[in-house]
């Protein structure tokens, strides 16, 4: 084991969590909603703002039509998944469970490969709704979902799966860093103590969002917070005000459920185009 290796935001999602049981005990779950978007905003979102400098450079992008088509391309793919969405939402909520599992998987996956990093995606997600089942049905319930309590009905298992595949991933891989078994068992600890939300806001802000940016610029030749700063922020914006434009068509929602759908059903929309960029690239980075 490379007990001595650190990947990016080792030091960073042990503050998350502390930070995360501070939120988690204030009163109300207002203050809940309102970090939560202001976290995923500032800190979650950037991290899939480096897709268009990826596409560039990764993709065989030549003059500027074709760098239209792939915006075009991306906005397409996430318009799919919010009509899915729109039409068939316990669907489209399964399926987004699943394929952020798969996304999840990258944290790790380098070095424990994608069978175990898939276990640890399902670990991540399985984690705050078994522990948590009568906080996450009605979060669930406000994402559109009628059957939310069949799919949380299925935590335990996807839990009990994932755990013991990444288990024995990790007890065969000898190139596991010492963070690929300590922050599960954080993540353990955290979905324990913290409300669902809460639990999110630690991971995917201090742990997921800062290590999938900090390998992208790394692998992008982009260095120093200024750059990094002035690469992501085209499309960071651009996101703000497809957030901004979404709210009118959710006015007779109540505010939480409204606030949830911008959140939880936009990154479901990002995250698909995403994922597709990067299984595309990933190859030509080996190369």
């Amino acid at each position: 084991m490379q007990a001595t290796h650190h990947p990016p935001a080792f030091w960073l999602f042990p503050i998350g969590l502390v930070v995360a049981l501070g939120v988690s005990a204030l009163p109300g779950e207002w203050p809940l909603y309102a970090i939560l978007a202001i976290s995923t905003a500032v800190l979650g979102l950037p991290h899939g703002s480096l897709d268009t400098a990826v596409a560039k450079r990764h993709l065989p992008l030549k003059g500027p039509l074709q760098l239209v088509g792939f915006h075009l391309g991306y906005l397409a793919l996430g318009g799919v998944v919010l009509a899915i969405w729109w039409q068939a939402p316990n669907a489209a909520l399964a399926a987004f469970l699943l394929y952020s599992a798969v996304h999840f998987a990258d944290d790790i996956a380098v070095r424990i490969g994608h069978i175990g990093g898939t276990a640890y995606g399902l670990w991540v997600l399985s984690l705050p709704v078994t522990f948590h089942p009568e906080q996450v049905q009605p979060l669930f319930e406000m994402l559109g979902a009628d059957q939310a309590a069949r799919i949380v009905a299925v935590a335990p298992y996807t839990l009990a799966l994932g755990g013991g595949v990444l288990a024995i991933c990790l007890a065969r891989c000898p190139q596991r860093a010492t963070s690929d078994w300590r922050d599960p068992l954080l993540l353990a600890a955290g979905a324990a103590l913290l409300h669902p939300l809460a639990y999110f806001i630690a991971y995917w802000c201090f742990l997921h969002s800062p290590r999938h940016l900090e390998l992208a610029a790394r692998d992008l030749g982009i260095h120093g917070w200024r750059d990094r700063l002035k690469a992501v922020a085209p499309i960071t914006l651009a996101t703000y005000a497809l957030a901004l434009i979404a709210v009118p068509f959710l006015m007779e929602l109540p505010s939480d459920a409204a606030l949830m759908r911008i959140v939880f059903i936009g990154l479901a929309a990002l995250t698909v185009p995403h994922m597709v960029l990067e299984l595309i690239a990933s190859p030509r980075r080996a190369g």
